[in-house]
């Protein structure tokens, strides 16, 4: 093999790593914080700040519980927790945490570079967790739905994602688990996708560590391999084609909600 060619497969392996690794997640947790964000605000402004907790208290247990299971994954001490709160604005002179919904407070040791890095993934640990319980649920309660959201991921068609549901059992039955996917996956997007401002920067105390790791990574598998761009796409695209799907889901919640407060 040239240098000519190496150096144009560790480039490209290098482009493959960084957009996979950071562009992309970068930008679904961008895009779905400033959905649920909103869907939020809609809720905070016409029902009152803890509607957020009646209408997404399941998410934000899950968003919570996310954190939490990330930070003790990167070794790092809790230091105080509560998975679900409600909002209490006349205390924000005495209380650091009057206006959150849930916290969850870490110490790492700075010097630890693996622990440092960790903060990076303890920021959007949320995106990937509330994911996960929603696919979940969907394989639970809706398996041919489940079933169509793969076959779109791994082969991206509109005739596989509206396929009919016709083999989960009588329509009675159907309707019934059908009803319940609707509310719970509700109360997961409204709950659980906004990342707050202590969320990104404490991925933002990560993100050069993080950076680093994916150099690494990519340029290795640049040297080592010429197939590294291929195994990307075949194994991470359908990730992000699922997690689009993530997002419609979040896009129709905060629609029904605009339509819900719409005359308020």
């Amino acid at each position: 093999m040239s240098f000519s060619t190496l150096g144009q497969q560790i480039l490209i392996s290098l482009l493959t790593i960084f957009f996979y690794g950071l562009a992309l997640p970068l930008l679904f947790s961008w895009v779905l914080t400033l959905i649920n964000r909103n869907t939020k605000q809609q809720l905070a402004t016409y029902y009152g700040m803890n509607a957020q907790v009646y209408l997404g208290f399941l998410g934000i247990i899950v968003h919570e519980s996310s954190h939490l299971i990330m930070a003790l994954l990167f070794g790092h001490k809790i230091t105080g927790l509560r998975l679900i709160k409600f909002a209490h604005p006349d205390r924000q002179a005495t209380d650091p945490e009057a206006l959150t919904l849930g916290y969850v407070n870490h110490r790492w040791n700075s010097g630890n570079s693996y622990q440092t890095m960790g903060n990076f993934f303890i920021g959007f640990a949320p995106i990937i967790g509330v994911s996960a319980v929603i696919f979940g649920l969907t394989a639970w309660l809706w398996p041919t739905m489940f079933h169509n959201w793969v076959m779109f991921a791994m082969h991206p068609s509109l005739n596989n994602l509206f396929q009919p549901a016709t083999a989960d059992g009588n329509l009675l039955v159907n309707a019934g688990r059908w009803l319940i996917w609707a509310v719970l996956v509700t109360n997961l997007s409204v709950g659980g996708f906004d990342l707050s401002s202590a969320d990104l920067r404490n991925s933002g105390a990560g993100v050069s560590s993080y950076i680093v790791l994916l150099g690494l990574i990519g340029l290795s598998a640049g040297v080592l391999t010429s197939t590294f761009t291929e195994w990307s796409r075949a194994h991470l695209v359908p990730v992000f084609f699922a997690l689009s799907l993530v997002v419609v889901l979040s896009a129709v919640v905060n629609l029904v909600t605009r339509w819900l407060t719409k005359d308020k």
